[in-house]
């Protein structure tokens, strides 16, 4: 399910872990990610975000494919972590494929997520 969201700063983060380590530059992407944090660069308005394990891409181009360490649930929030939405995973590594309507500012975002 899409949920609309409308982050402070054009920014959106899914953390699996509390104690996360979020990446310190774009290097002119719009996404990227440490260990057990990906970053994703999104439009200033409102944006439709979905998390889970498999949504619909419908006419969205994939942008990257992470791994990220969890500690049993990954978390979408913005930069002053405030949260949107959390989805279940199983401690460890999944895999998370960003999906989006547009490759440097998307107001259109699909996060799968896959368990490793």
């Amino acid at each position: 399910m899409s949920r609309i969201v409308q982050p402070p700063k054009s920014v959106l983060l899914l953390v699996g872990r509390e104690d996360f380590t979020p990446p310190t530059t774009f290097r002119g992407g719009a996404c990227v990610a440490t260990g057990d944090c990906l970053a994703v660069a999104v439009s200033d308005g409102p944006v439709a975000v979905t998390l889970g394990p498999a949504g619909n891409t419908g006419d969205l181009t994939r942008l990257a494919e992470f791994v990220l360490e969890s500690e049993g649930h990954l978390s979408l929030r913005d930069v002053y972590s405030r949260e949107y939405e959390t989805v279940g995973v199983e401690p460890g590594l999944s895999t998370v494929t960003v999906w989006a309507n547009d490759g440097h500012e998307p107001s259109e975002l699909v996060l799968t997520v896959h368990g490793l």
